[in-house]
């Protein structure tokens, strides 16, 4: 698999967090079991995304680049481009979001 170009929109996990009076998306950073490590998950389309999180998992897209800054920012080292799980990964619900929505 060829990795994102610098200005290629990648597709992240996000999730709904209120900024004062307005609802912002923030990056959703998993950690990886083995380890507790950290780690990016970023997407090369949305449907990659929806097959791996699911349909109610909240996303923004962003240029490869500012993900990789942004990151470097966050202290994070490690991005999964398009990762393939067999289930054992968490998933979003629509009853998820709307908590989320709500709470904050």
């Amino acid at each position: 698999m060829n990795l994102p170009a610098d200005a290629d929109v990648v597709f992240v996990p996000a999730r709904p967090i209120r900024d004062g009076g307005e609802r912002e998306p923030a990056v959703e950073l998993r950690r990886l079991a083995e380890t507790g490590e950290r780690v990016a998950l970023a997407f090369s389309s949305v449907g990659a995304l929806v097959r791996t999180l699911g349909p109610a998992q909240p996303w923004v897209g962003v240029p490869m680049y500012a993900f990789v800054v942004w990151l470097r920012t966050q202290g994070v080292d490690r991005i999964e481009v398009d990762p393939v799980y067999a289930g054992d990964i968490w998933r979003w619900s629509a009853a998820d979001v709307r908590r989320a929505a709500e709470e904050n």
